[in-house]
């Protein structure tokens, strides 16, 4: 059984990834490659998020979400993924140089979503619990 308004949520999401394809993918490749983390994370939100430094003003540009750029390391400082999980996690990220994790903060639960680079769709979502 799928909820509609997480599948609303998730289908609102892909649309603005694929539009942000091509700027995600310059922020991405400019984290790794400045050392700053091999996992950037993002974060989209319609409230303000204390997490990550914001890169997309959901207002400013007419998207249904803000996006922060955060780290993995960051995440696993705040608890929001458990060192004992990161395995898992980073299998199911894949290689950051061709897709990125979104951590959408949205009701009923926040959840990752994976989104491949150029192909501008989410390919795959895990709620924050499983994460944990």
């Amino acid at each position: 059984m799928s909820d509609p308004i997480v599948e609303s949520q998730l289908k609102s999401l892909e649309a603005q990834l694929g539009e942000l394809n091509d700027f995600l993918l310059e922020v991405s490749t400019d984290m790794v490659d400045g050392g700053f983390t091999e996992h950037p994370l993002y974060v989209a939100h319609q409230e303000q998020a204390k997490i990550g430094e914001m890169i997309v003003d959901r207002d400013e540009f007419g998207f249904p979400y803000s996006i922060n750029a955060t780290t993995i390391e960051r995440f696993l400082e705040l608890g929001i993924l458990q060192k004992e999980r990161l395995g898992a996690f980073l299998k199911a990220y894949g290689n950051p140089k061709s897709r990125c994790c979104v951590f959408l903060m949205a009701a009923p639960e926040p959840q990752f979503v994976f989104h491949n680079f150029k192909g501008g769709a989410a390919v795959g979502t895990s709620s924050a619990a499983a994460a944990k």
